[in-house]
Protein backbone atom coordinates (compact mmCIF):
# COMPACT_ATOMS: atom_id res chain seq x y z
CA UNK A 1 0.00 0.00 0.00
CA UNK A 2 1.41 3.71 -1.10
CA UNK A 3 0.02 6.63 0.03
CA UNK A 4 -1.59 8.69 -2.25
CA UNK A 5 -0.94 12.14 -0.17
CA UNK A 6 2.48 14.34 0.31
CA UNK A 7 3.35 16.38 2.48
CA UNK A 8 0.55 16.73 5.18
CA UNK A 9 2.03 17.60 8.45
CA UNK A 10 -0.72 16.77 10.64
CA UNK A 11 0.48 15.75 14.22
CA UNK A 12 -1.63 12.54 13.05
CA UNK A 13 -0.52 12.35 9.77
CA UNK A 14 3.11 12.57 10.93
CA UNK A 15 2.52 9.38 13.71
CA UNK A 16 1.40 6.99 10.90
CA UNK A 17 4.97 7.77 9.33
CA UNK A 18 6.89 6.26 12.60
CA UNK A 19 8.56 3.01 11.44
CA UNK A 20 7.14 3.00 8.07
CA UNK A 21 7.78 0.04 5.56
CA UNK A 22 9.94 -2.40 8.75
CA UNK A 23 9.35 -4.85 10.22
CA UNK A 24 9.85 -6.69 13.32
CA UNK A 25 10.04 -10.69 13.96
CA UNK A 26 10.12 -12.71 16.89
CA UNK A 27 8.48 -15.80 18.92
CA UNK A 28 5.81 -12.86 19.24
CA UNK A 29 4.26 -9.91 17.65
CA UNK A 30 4.74 -6.36 18.53
CA UNK A 31 1.99 -5.20 20.41
CA UNK A 32 2.14 -1.63 20.52
CA UNK A 33 1.40 -1.40 16.52
CA UNK A 34 -2.45 -2.41 16.52
CA UNK A 35 -2.58 -1.17 12.82
CA UNK A 36 0.45 -3.36 11.87
CA UNK A 37 0.42 -6.51 9.59
CA UNK A 38 0.36 -10.12 11.47
CA UNK A 39 1.75 -13.15 9.66
CA UNK A 40 2.78 -16.22 12.15
CA UNK A 41 5.22 -18.20 10.22
CA UNK A 42 5.20 -21.95 11.16
CA UNK A 43 4.55 -22.22 14.97
CA UNK A 44 7.50 -20.18 16.30
CA UNK A 45 8.24 -16.94 14.21
CA UNK A 46 5.65 -14.01 14.52
CA UNK A 47 5.98 -11.43 12.01
CA UNK A 48 4.67 -7.56 12.64
CA UNK A 49 5.15 -5.64 9.77
CA UNK A 50 3.98 -1.82 8.67
CA UNK A 51 0.95 -1.75 6.80
CA UNK A 52 3.47 0.16 3.83
CA UNK A 53 5.34 -2.72 3.78
CA UNK A 54 4.53 -5.56 1.14
CA UNK A 55 4.00 -8.95 2.64
CA UNK A 56 3.92 -12.02 0.81
CA UNK A 57 3.94 -15.42 2.17
CA UNK A 58 3.61 -19.33 0.51
CA UNK A 59 3.87 -22.75 2.38
CA UNK A 60 2.75 -26.28 1.92
CA UNK A 61 2.86 -29.02 4.33
CA UNK A 62 6.26 -28.26 5.35
CA UNK A 63 8.02 -25.48 3.75
CA UNK A 64 7.08 -22.20 3.62
CA UNK A 65 8.59 -18.60 2.16
CA UNK A 66 8.01 -15.01 2.94
CA UNK A 67 8.46 -12.36 1.63
CA UNK A 68 9.29 -8.71 2.98
CA UNK A 69 8.72 -6.40 0.19
CA UNK A 70 8.95 -7.08 -3.53
CA UNK A 71 10.57 -9.20 -6.27
CA UNK A 72 11.03 -8.15 -10.20
CA UNK A 73 11.69 -11.19 -12.42
CA UNK A 74 13.29 -9.73 -15.67
CA UNK A 75 11.98 -12.57 -17.43
CA UNK A 76 8.74 -12.24 -16.56
CA UNK A 77 7.48 -8.65 -16.38
CA UNK A 78 4.33 -9.40 -15.69
CA UNK A 79 4.98 -11.70 -12.66
CA UNK A 80 3.83 -10.37 -9.52
CA UNK A 81 4.96 -11.12 -5.93
CA UNK A 82 3.06 -13.82 -5.34
CA UNK A 83 3.97 -15.94 -8.93
CA UNK A 84 7.53 -15.62 -7.91
CA UNK A 85 7.76 -16.65 -4.42
CA UNK A 86 5.54 -19.62 -5.75
CA UNK A 87 7.73 -20.41 -8.06
CA UNK A 88 10.45 -20.24 -5.71
CA UNK A 89 9.00 -22.77 -3.37
CA UNK A 90 8.66 -25.08 -6.11
CA UNK A 91 13.04 -24.89 -6.22
CA UNK A 92 13.36 -25.24 -2.27
CA UNK A 93 15.18 -28.14 -1.35
CA UNK A 94 17.71 -27.62 0.95
CA UNK A 95 18.65 -23.87 1.20
CA UNK A 96 22.01 -24.30 0.70
CA UNK A 97 21.62 -24.28 -2.97
CA UNK A 98 18.38 -22.62 -3.11
CA UNK A 99 19.84 -18.29 -3.14
CA UNK A 100 20.93 -19.43 -6.01
CA UNK A 101 17.16 -19.04 -7.66
CA UNK A 102 17.44 -15.76 -6.43
CA UNK A 103 19.98 -14.42 -8.51
CA UNK A 104 18.20 -13.24 -12.00
CA UNK A 105 15.58 -11.35 -9.67
CA UNK A 106 15.55 -7.75 -8.65
CA UNK A 107 14.05 -5.33 -6.68
CA UNK A 108 14.35 -4.48 -2.71
CA UNK A 109 13.41 -7.52 -0.51
CA UNK A 110 13.38 -10.09 2.25
CA UNK A 111 13.17 -13.98 2.05
CA UNK A 112 12.24 -16.00 5.45
CA UNK A 113 12.40 -19.31 4.40
CA UNK A 114 11.91 -22.44 5.92
CA UNK A 115 13.41 -25.83 4.13
CA UNK A 116 11.65 -27.93 6.73
CA UNK A 117 14.91 -28.10 8.20
CA UNK A 118 15.51 -25.10 9.56
CA UNK A 119 14.40 -21.37 8.99
CA UNK A 120 16.87 -18.63 7.14
CA UNK A 121 16.84 -14.96 6.75
CA UNK A 122 18.45 -13.23 3.92
CA UNK A 123 17.87 -10.29 1.64
CA UNK A 124 18.57 -8.76 -1.78
CA UNK A 125 22.00 -8.61 -3.57
CA UNK A 126 22.88 -5.11 -2.22
CA UNK A 127 20.75 -5.59 0.81
CA UNK A 128 18.93 -2.45 0.31
CA UNK A 129 16.43 -3.84 2.63
CA UNK A 130 17.53 -4.38 5.83
CA UNK A 131 18.09 -6.65 8.55
CA UNK A 132 19.14 -6.33 11.85
CA UNK A 133 19.41 -9.14 14.41
CA UNK A 134 19.57 -10.17 18.13
CA UNK A 135 19.89 -13.29 19.37
CA UNK A 136 17.51 -14.38 22.62
CA UNK A 137 19.11 -17.89 23.15
CA UNK A 138 17.10 -20.97 22.21
CA UNK A 139 15.16 -20.84 25.98
CA UNK A 140 13.72 -17.79 24.98
CA UNK A 141 12.61 -18.07 21.58
CA UNK A 142 15.70 -17.80 18.90
CA UNK A 143 16.28 -14.92 17.21
CA UNK A 144 15.04 -11.74 16.62
CA UNK A 145 15.10 -9.42 13.89
CA UNK A 146 13.58 -5.93 12.34
CA UNK A 147 14.24 -3.49 10.09
CA UNK A 148 16.49 -1.11 12.74
CA UNK A 149 18.26 -1.95 15.38
CA UNK A 150 15.86 0.75 17.15
CA UNK A 151 12.65 -1.65 17.38
CA UNK A 152 14.87 -4.65 18.62
CA UNK A 153 16.32 -2.48 21.25
CA UNK A 154 13.05 -1.09 22.06
CA UNK A 155 11.00 -4.38 22.62
CA UNK A 156 14.20 -5.73 24.68
CA UNK A 157 15.62 -2.89 26.23
CA UNK A 158 18.81 -2.74 25.17
CA UNK A 159 21.76 -0.40 25.72
CA UNK A 160 23.32 1.69 23.45
CA UNK A 161 26.97 0.63 22.82
CA UNK A 162 29.17 3.60 24.30
CA UNK A 163 31.92 2.93 21.86
CA UNK A 164 29.28 2.73 18.86
CA UNK A 165 28.14 6.32 20.17
CA UNK A 166 32.16 7.65 20.43
CA UNK A 167 32.45 6.81 16.87
CA UNK A 168 29.52 8.78 16.05
CA UNK A 169 30.56 11.52 17.67
CA UNK A 170 33.82 11.74 16.45
CA UNK A 171 32.51 12.42 12.90
CA UNK A 172 30.49 15.84 14.47
CA UNK A 173 27.25 16.34 13.12
CA UNK A 174 26.90 17.58 9.45
CA UNK A 175 23.50 17.78 7.60
CA UNK A 176 25.68 16.77 4.21
CA UNK A 177 26.58 13.47 5.02
CA UNK A 178 25.48 9.75 6.44
CA UNK A 179 25.98 8.42 9.65
CA UNK A 180 26.55 4.81 8.84
CA UNK A 181 28.26 2.09 11.06
CA UNK A 182 31.18 -0.31 9.79
CA UNK A 183 30.85 -4.06 9.60
CA UNK A 184 28.07 -5.82 10.82
CA UNK A 185 28.09 -3.07 13.58
CA UNK A 186 24.96 -0.94 14.83
CA UNK A 187 24.40 1.50 17.54
CA UNK A 188 23.07 -1.40 20.61
CA UNK A 189 25.56 -3.95 22.20
CA UNK A 190 24.63 -7.51 20.48
CA UNK A 191 22.86 -6.23 17.34
CA UNK A 192 24.14 -6.78 14.75
CA UNK A 193 23.54 -6.12 10.67
CA UNK A 194 22.84 -8.60 8.36
CA UNK A 195 25.60 -7.85 5.53
CA UNK A 196 24.78 -8.34 1.83
CA UNK A 197 25.94 -12.30 0.64
CA UNK A 198 25.35 -13.54 4.20
CA UNK A 199 22.49 -15.40 5.34
CA UNK A 200 21.14 -15.99 9.00
CA UNK A 201 19.97 -18.78 10.83
CA UNK A 202 17.22 -18.23 13.29
CA UNK A 203 17.35 -21.11 15.00
CA UNK A 204 21.32 -20.14 16.31
CA UNK A 205 21.51 -16.59 15.38
CA UNK A 206 24.44 -17.47 13.78
CA UNK A 207 25.37 -15.70 10.28
CA UNK A 208 27.16 -17.90 7.14
CA UNK A 209 28.96 -16.43 4.52
CA UNK A 210 27.29 -17.91 0.81
CA UNK A 211 28.87 -15.86 -1.76
CA UNK A 212 31.64 -15.52 -3.37
CA UNK A 213 31.61 -19.03 -4.00
CA UNK A 214 33.09 -19.38 -7.14
CA UNK A 215 35.29 -16.98 -9.52
CA UNK A 216 33.34 -14.58 -11.27
CA UNK A 217 33.25 -15.97 -14.60
CA UNK A 218 35.15 -13.10 -17.35
CA UNK A 219 33.20 -11.75 -20.21
CA UNK A 220 33.86 -9.36 -23.47
CA UNK A 221 32.36 -6.03 -23.27
CA UNK A 222 30.34 -5.97 -26.21
CA UNK A 223 28.60 -9.96 -24.50
CA UNK A 224 28.15 -7.90 -21.42
CA UNK A 225 26.75 -5.24 -22.69
CA UNK A 226 23.67 -7.20 -24.68
CA UNK A 227 23.26 -9.00 -21.39
CA UNK A 228 23.20 -5.91 -19.10
CA UNK A 229 21.05 -4.41 -22.06
CA UNK A 230 18.18 -7.22 -21.53
CA UNK A 231 18.55 -7.62 -18.00
CA UNK A 232 18.07 -4.30 -17.29
CA UNK A 233 14.86 -3.37 -19.74
CA UNK A 234 13.18 -6.82 -18.38
CA UNK A 235 13.67 -5.36 -14.94
CA UNK A 236 12.36 -1.83 -15.94
CA UNK A 237 9.25 -3.46 -17.44
CA UNK A 238 8.69 -5.30 -14.70
CA UNK A 239 8.68 -2.23 -12.38
CA UNK A 240 6.48 0.07 -14.72
CA UNK A 241 4.03 -2.90 -14.82
CA UNK A 242 3.60 -3.12 -10.90
CA UNK A 243 4.33 0.85 -10.28
CA UNK A 244 4.07 4.39 -11.19
CA UNK A 245 7.51 5.52 -11.06
CA UNK A 246 9.79 8.95 -10.36
CA UNK A 247 13.22 9.53 -11.24
CA UNK A 248 15.80 11.33 -9.79
CA UNK A 249 18.29 12.71 -11.72
CA UNK A 250 21.81 14.76 -11.33
CA UNK A 251 24.82 14.95 -13.82
CA UNK A 252 26.50 11.98 -12.89
CA UNK A 253 26.41 8.27 -14.39
CA UNK A 254 24.20 6.68 -12.75
CA UNK A 255 21.28 8.78 -13.21
CA UNK A 256 21.95 9.02 -16.36
CA UNK A 257 22.25 5.44 -16.95
CA UNK A 258 18.81 5.60 -15.10
CA UNK A 259 17.47 7.90 -17.54
CA UNK A 260 18.74 6.07 -20.79
CA UNK A 261 16.46 2.73 -19.12
CA UNK A 262 13.52 4.91 -18.96
CA UNK A 263 12.72 5.82 -22.56
CA UNK A 264 9.92 3.75 -23.54
CA UNK A 265 7.88 5.01 -20.54
CA UNK A 266 10.05 8.49 -19.78
CA UNK A 267 6.08 10.40 -20.28
CA UNK A 268 4.95 8.39 -17.67
CA UNK A 269 7.96 9.00 -15.00
CA UNK A 270 8.54 11.97 -12.30
CA UNK A 271 11.45 13.26 -13.35
CA UNK A 272 13.23 15.26 -10.20
CA UNK A 273 16.07 16.98 -8.78
CA UNK A 274 16.85 17.77 -5.05
CA UNK A 275 17.86 21.19 -5.45
CA UNK A 276 20.44 21.60 -1.85
CA UNK A 277 20.24 25.02 -0.34
CA UNK A 278 24.09 25.79 -0.69
CA UNK A 279 24.60 24.65 -4.39
CA UNK A 280 21.20 25.42 -6.39
CA UNK A 281 23.12 26.65 -9.22
CA UNK A 282 25.28 23.48 -9.37
CA UNK A 283 26.14 21.14 -12.57
CA UNK A 284 23.65 18.52 -10.56
CA UNK A 285 20.67 20.43 -10.86
CA UNK A 286 21.79 22.49 -13.90
CA UNK A 287 23.04 19.49 -16.45
CA UNK A 288 19.24 17.41 -15.84
CA UNK A 289 17.54 20.92 -16.29
CA UNK A 290 19.13 20.94 -19.55
CA UNK A 291 19.02 17.82 -20.91
CA UNK A 292 15.18 16.77 -20.00
CA UNK A 293 14.49 20.20 -21.54
CA UNK A 294 16.18 19.42 -24.78
CA UNK A 295 14.17 15.75 -24.67
CA UNK A 296 10.97 17.56 -24.31
CA UNK A 297 10.73 16.26 -20.48
CA UNK A 298 9.06 17.91 -17.66
CA UNK A 299 11.33 18.79 -14.92
CA UNK A 300 10.51 19.23 -11.26
CA UNK A 301 13.03 20.66 -8.76
CA UNK A 302 12.28 19.98 -4.94
CA UNK A 303 13.93 23.12 -2.77
CA UNK A 304 15.64 22.93 0.71
CA UNK A 305 12.62 23.77 3.53
CA UNK A 306 14.44 26.65 5.05
CA UNK A 307 13.75 25.52 8.60
CA UNK A 308 13.45 21.72 9.97
CA UNK A 309 9.76 20.62 10.89
CA UNK A 310 10.66 19.80 14.64
CA UNK A 311 8.08 17.02 15.06
CA UNK A 312 8.71 15.27 11.46
CA UNK A 313 12.39 15.34 12.46
CA UNK A 314 11.60 13.28 16.37
CA UNK A 315 9.47 10.97 13.73
CA UNK A 316 12.21 10.51 11.58
CA UNK A 317 15.21 10.17 14.03
CA UNK A 318 13.23 7.31 16.22
CA UNK A 319 12.08 5.19 13.12
CA UNK A 320 15.97 5.29 11.70
CA UNK A 321 17.62 4.96 15.17
CA UNK A 322 19.63 7.94 14.18
CA UNK A 323 22.74 8.45 15.84
CA UNK A 324 23.29 11.76 15.10
CA UNK A 325 21.32 14.81 15.49
CA UNK A 326 22.32 15.86 11.78
CA UNK A 327 19.32 17.81 9.87
CA UNK A 328 16.69 15.17 8.14
CA UNK A 329 16.07 18.40 5.32
CA UNK A 330 16.27 15.66 2.67
CA UNK A 331 13.79 13.48 3.42
CA UNK A 332 11.62 16.25 4.54
CA UNK A 333 11.63 17.70 1.45
CA UNK A 334 10.73 14.47 -0.40
CA UNK A 335 7.87 13.87 2.18
CA UNK A 336 6.38 17.30 1.99
CA UNK A 337 6.99 17.67 -2.13
CA UNK A 338 7.98 14.18 -3.41
CA UNK A 339 4.48 12.24 -5.07
CA UNK A 340 4.21 9.46 -2.53
CA UNK A 341 2.33 7.50 -5.04
CA UNK A 342 5.46 6.82 -6.87
CA UNK A 343 8.36 4.19 -6.34
CA UNK A 344 12.03 5.88 -6.77
CA UNK A 345 14.61 4.47 -9.50
CA UNK A 346 17.57 5.09 -8.24
CA UNK A 347 21.23 4.54 -9.31
CA UNK A 348 21.98 2.91 -6.03
CA UNK A 349 24.89 -0.10 -6.07
CA UNK A 350 26.53 1.66 -9.49
CA UNK A 351 29.65 1.97 -7.10
CA UNK A 352 30.05 -1.67 -7.34
CA UNK A 353 31.31 -2.10 -10.97
CA UNK A 354 32.52 1.46 -11.63
CA UNK A 355 35.99 0.53 -9.78
CA UNK A 356 34.67 3.50 -7.19
CA UNK A 357 37.68 2.74 -4.26
CA UNK A 358 40.96 2.21 -5.12
CA UNK A 359 44.25 3.09 -3.80
CA UNK A 360 46.48 5.32 -5.07
CA UNK A 361 49.25 3.00 -6.53
CA UNK A 362 48.41 -1.01 -7.40
CA UNK A 363 49.34 -2.62 -4.43
CA UNK A 364 50.94 -5.90 -4.22
CA UNK A 365 50.34 -6.11 -0.44
CA UNK A 366 47.42 -7.11 1.05
CA UNK A 367 44.76 -4.32 1.48
CA UNK A 368 44.53 -3.42 5.56
CA UNK A 369 41.56 -1.49 7.57
CA UNK A 370 43.81 1.37 7.59
CA UNK A 371 43.06 1.55 3.89
CA UNK A 372 39.98 1.35 4.11
CA UNK A 373 39.63 4.06 6.61
CA UNK A 374 41.26 6.25 4.32
CA UNK A 375 39.16 5.53 1.29
CA UNK A 376 36.17 6.15 3.31
CA UNK A 377 37.23 9.38 4.53
CA UNK A 378 35.12 8.35 8.08
CA UNK A 379 38.03 8.99 10.61
CA UNK A 380 40.03 6.15 12.28
CA UNK A 381 38.14 5.48 15.59
CA UNK A 382 39.19 2.49 17.00
CA UNK A 383 35.35 1.13 16.76
CA UNK A 384 35.99 1.39 13.04
CA UNK A 385 38.97 -0.20 12.58
CA UNK A 386 38.03 -3.02 14.99
CA UNK A 387 35.07 -3.68 12.05
CA UNK A 388 36.46 -2.96 9.04
CA UNK A 389 39.58 -5.52 10.90
CA UNK A 390 36.91 -8.01 11.55
CA UNK A 391 35.20 -7.66 8.08
CA UNK A 392 38.33 -8.75 6.44
CA UNK A 393 38.98 -11.69 8.57
CA UNK A 394 36.29 -12.78 7.09
CA UNK A 395 37.06 -12.14 3.28
CA UNK A 396 37.53 -14.55 0.85
CA UNK A 397 37.44 -12.41 -2.34
CA UNK A 398 38.32 -15.03 -5.24
CA UNK A 399 38.96 -13.31 -8.16
CA UNK A 400 37.66 -9.95 -7.41
CA UNK A 401 39.18 -6.62 -6.34
CA UNK A 402 38.60 -6.70 -2.22
CA UNK A 403 37.63 -3.05 -3.08
CA UNK A 404 35.23 -4.00 -4.94
CA UNK A 405 33.68 -6.66 -2.74
CA UNK A 406 34.32 -3.76 0.14
CA UNK A 407 31.88 -1.65 -2.05
CA UNK A 408 29.52 -3.98 -2.43
CA UNK A 409 28.99 -5.56 1.22
CA UNK A 410 29.96 -1.87 3.09
CA UNK A 411 29.31 1.30 0.65
CA UNK A 412 26.12 -0.23 -0.92
CA UNK A 413 25.29 -2.46 1.86
CA UNK A 414 25.67 -0.43 4.65
CA UNK A 415 25.86 3.41 3.16
CA UNK A 416 23.42 3.57 0.69
CA UNK A 417 21.06 1.20 2.29
CA UNK A 418 21.53 3.45 5.24
CA UNK A 419 19.88 6.32 2.89
CA UNK A 420 17.19 3.29 1.19
CA UNK A 421 16.22 3.44 5.32
CA UNK A 422 16.06 7.02 5.88
CA UNK A 423 14.11 7.60 2.69
CA UNK A 424 11.73 5.02 3.13
CA UNK A 425 9.67 7.40 5.75
CA UNK A 426 8.97 9.19 2.36
CA UNK A 427 8.51 6.88 -0.66
CA UNK A 428 9.70 3.26 -1.49
CA UNK A 429 13.19 2.69 -4.13
CA UNK A 430 13.94 0.81 -7.19
CA UNK A 431 17.28 0.24 -8.26
CA UNK A 432 17.77 -1.64 -10.96
CA UNK A 433 21.55 -2.24 -10.85
CA UNK A 434 20.48 -4.59 -7.27
CA UNK A 435 20.23 -7.98 -9.28
CA UNK A 436 23.45 -10.59 -8.53
CA UNK A 437 23.35 -11.58 -12.19
CA UNK A 438 23.75 -8.56 -13.80
CA UNK A 439 26.25 -7.19 -10.89
CA UNK A 440 28.54 -10.43 -11.94
CA UNK A 441 27.76 -10.23 -15.50
CA UNK A 442 29.28 -6.07 -15.20
CA UNK A 443 32.17 -7.69 -12.76
CA UNK A 444 33.07 -10.23 -15.38
CA UNK A 445 34.40 -6.90 -17.47
CA UNK A 446 37.50 -5.86 -18.10
CA UNK A 447 38.42 -3.61 -15.14
CA UNK A 448 39.67 -0.80 -17.60
CA UNK A 449 36.27 -0.70 -19.30
CA UNK A 450 35.24 0.03 -15.75
CA UNK A 451 37.38 2.53 -14.92
CA UNK A 452 36.73 6.42 -13.76
CA UNK A 453 36.57 9.13 -15.72
CA UNK A 454 35.93 7.42 -18.80
CA UNK A 455 33.51 4.37 -17.39
CA UNK A 456 33.35 2.93 -21.12
CA UNK A 457 30.86 0.65 -20.17
CA UNK A 458 28.40 2.45 -18.84
CA UNK A 459 28.86 4.90 -21.71
CA UNK A 460 28.11 1.92 -24.46
CA UNK A 461 25.57 0.74 -22.36
CA UNK A 462 23.57 4.30 -22.44
CA UNK A 463 24.29 4.47 -26.05
CA UNK A 464 22.75 1.49 -26.71
CA UNK A 465 19.80 2.13 -24.62
CA UNK A 466 19.25 5.49 -25.41
CA UNK A 467 21.47 7.92 -27.17
CA UNK A 468 20.03 10.88 -26.91
CA UNK A 469 20.67 11.29 -23.82
CA UNK A 470 24.41 11.86 -24.36
CA UNK A 471 23.98 14.85 -25.87
CA UNK A 472 24.84 16.84 -22.43
CA UNK A 473 27.80 16.46 -20.66
CA UNK A 474 28.74 14.04 -18.02
CA UNK A 475 29.68 15.89 -14.93
CA UNK A 476 31.07 18.53 -16.29
CA UNK A 477 33.91 20.54 -15.00
CA UNK A 478 31.97 23.40 -12.99
CA UNK A 479 33.00 26.40 -11.65
CA UNK A 480 33.78 26.15 -7.58
CA UNK A 481 32.29 29.14 -5.40
CA UNK A 482 35.00 30.19 -3.01
CA UNK A 483 32.55 28.84 -0.44
CA UNK A 484 32.39 25.34 -1.98
CA UNK A 485 36.37 25.56 -1.94
CA UNK A 486 36.03 26.83 1.29
CA UNK A 487 33.75 23.78 2.57
CA UNK A 488 35.46 21.25 0.79
CA UNK A 489 38.72 22.54 2.94
CA UNK A 490 36.61 22.41 6.24
CA UNK A 491 35.62 18.66 5.35
CA UNK A 492 38.73 16.93 4.70
CA UNK A 493 40.47 18.51 7.77
CA UNK A 494 37.11 17.28 9.52
CA UNK A 495 36.13 20.56 10.87
CA UNK A 496 33.34 21.63 8.76
CA UNK A 497 31.18 18.91 10.88
CA UNK A 498 31.65 20.66 13.83
CA UNK A 499 30.72 24.26 12.94
CA UNK A 500 27.23 25.36 14.40
CA UNK A 501 24.35 25.89 11.88
CA UNK A 502 24.09 29.25 12.39
CA UNK A 503 27.25 30.07 11.48
CA UNK A 504 27.26 27.81 8.34
CA UNK A 505 24.07 29.32 7.34
CA UNK A 506 25.57 32.84 7.86
CA UNK A 507 28.61 32.17 5.52
CA UNK A 508 26.50 30.32 2.91
CA UNK A 509 25.03 34.07 2.76
CA UNK A 510 28.59 36.20 3.18
CA UNK A 511 30.23 33.58 0.36
CA UNK A 512 27.70 33.54 -2.30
Amino acid sequence: MLMNTAGETSTPALEELAFRRQFYLGPEFLEYFPSWKRVRIGVALCLTAHPDLEVCHTSDASRSITLLGYLLDPNNPAAGNSDIVDALLHKLDRFDSFWTHTEELGGRWILIVNDGHETVIFNDAAGLRSVYFHALGASRGGTVCASQPGLIAEKHSLPRNEEALAFIESRGHDDSEVYWFPGNTSLYHDVRALLPNHYLRLGTGTTYRYWPDRDVPCIGREEAIDASARTLLGLMRSAQHRFSLALSLTAGWDSRLMLALSKNIIRNVYCFTLAYSDVEKSRDVTVPTTLLKKLGVPHFILHYPKQVNKEFKRIHQRSTSAPSAAWCADVQILYEQYPQDRVCVTGDVAEIVKCYLRLPAPAQRKVTAEDLAALCRIGTHPFLMKAFEEWLSDVQPRNLNVLDLFCWEQIAGRKQQQIRNEADIAHESFAPLNCRRLLLTLLGTDEIDRQPPEHRLFRELINRLWSDVLSVPINPKEKVSLGRMLRDLLSRLHVYQYIPRPAKELGKRLLR
